[in-house]
């Protein structure tokens, strides 16, 4: 008569159960092994389209979580919180599968899941490499994005993996951004940046091959020898239309800057900051920090964004003329918000107010002083 035999009733130190178990180990180590280097190929895969230019699918989470099997046995100190056993009996060799999630992190920038291979950035959040190596290229390009930075903490050149000639050229955006009262090549087919060690006796020359003109560092026009700088017409126009539209001109860079909302402190894309009114350095005059009208406008603004039920409350229900005054004192007191009390992910899209682009699905929101900002903006200009 055949019988069978229930594991449960076996003697914990019977021959059987021990081949058993031995079996049950090799498997499941082998198994293991062979899926965590499927999922190397699988990652290396992702990586090599990604450098290529193509998005793949993430690795699927089936795949991951077979990847994770353990057997209690194997380091069971580092194992403490996961399941034990499938058996009630507490002699009995543990013979149970457990599972390990592996903890995905996703780009700071486009949200995809990271591989372990792309980089992490001082404040702690992970990039894609591809996505770290664009925010590089295009510091290179807008100055706002320059050094290359996230959570207002600078990212190492070396974690961005760039070529040689990618990083010859990184280095001189990075002086060209960092040099003050910059001189540009006069001819307007050039306009290449003469470094300060190029320009002697207030004279310049253009370092591009095949160009060498010679530019004035005093008036940015054209040399002129010996001579006094003579008028530019053109500039003074420019210079004229610039004080009828109330712009201010940056003391460091002498870029034209318009105020559109805020105080009067000013931070140009040079990251120079000065005030609007008399265009002088931060904190070193006496002239007022708002434009009343400026003001009541942007509080109009900003509270309109803040969510109906949490506005000021009164008998009567909403009382919106005391939440935009409640607003309007915030941002005289806090004008300087570094928005550092994190961000509320807002639906409809908008535009974002650091860069301008409109963003047609969802923007973030301080939590502080209500800016509107979008993703890139938020982790890497502000």
């Amino acid at each position: 008569m055949a019988s069978a035999i229930a594991i449960d009733e076996l003697d914990p130190n019977s021959q059987l159960l021990r081949n058993f178990d031995d079996a049950w180990r090799a498997d499941l180590a082998l198994i293991r092994q062979i899926t965590l280097q499927e999922m190397q190929e699988e990652e290396d895969r992702i990586l090599a389209a990604r450098l290529a230019g193509i998005t793949l699918d993430a690795i699927p989470d089936d795949v991951r979580d077979m990847a994770m099997l353990r057997h209690d046995s194997d380091n069971e100190s580092n194992h403490e919180d996961e399941p034990k056993t499938v058996s009630n009996k507490p002699n009995v060799p543990n013979i149970g599968i457990t599972y390990k999630q592996q903890k995905k992190t996703e780009c700071a920038l486009c949200m995809d899941y990271t591989i372990k291979t792309d980089p992490r950035v001082p404040c702690n959040h992970k990039y894609c490499i591809s996505c770290l190596q664009e925010l590089f290229m295009k510091s290179m390009q807008d100055e706002t994005l320059m050094p290359p930075r996230c959570c207002q903490k600078q990212i190492p050149i070396d974690l961005a993996r760039l070529t040689s000639k990618q990083i010859e050229n990184f280095n001189a955006k990075q002086l060209e951004y960092s040099t003050k009262d910059r001189l540009y090549c006069s001819q307007p087919t050039c306009s290449t940046f003469i470094p300060p060690k190029l320009i002697v006796n207030s004279i310049g020359t253009c370092p591009k091959p095949g160009c060498r003109v010679t530019t004035c560092s005093i008036c940015k026009a054209a040399s002129h020898g010996k001579f006094d700088c003579p008028k530019d017409e053109a500039t003074a126009a420019v210079l004229d239309t610039a004080r009828k539209a109330g712009w201010t001109r940056c003391y460091q860079c002498q870029a034209m800057v318009e105020l559109n909302h805020g105080c009067f402190h000013m931070t140009c894309r040079c990251h120079a900051e000065f005030c609007y009114v008399c265009a002088i350095p931060w904190k070193n005059c006496k002239c007022p920090q708002w434009d009343e009208e400026r003001l009541y406008r942007e509080a109009r603004v900003r509270t309109a964004r803040i969510p109906a039920d949490q506005r000021t409350q009164t008998n009567n229900g909403i009382d919106l003329n005391e939440a935009i005054q409640r607003m309007a004192n915030q941002l005289r007191a806090n004008h300087e918000c570094r928005h550092t009390n994190g961000w509320a992910y807002t639906r409809g899209g908008g535009r974002c107010e650091e860069c301008g682009h409109f963003l047609p699905q969802y923007l973030f929101r301080c939590y502080h002083c209500h800016f509107m900002a979008c993703n890139r903006c938020r982790r890497n200009r502000l």
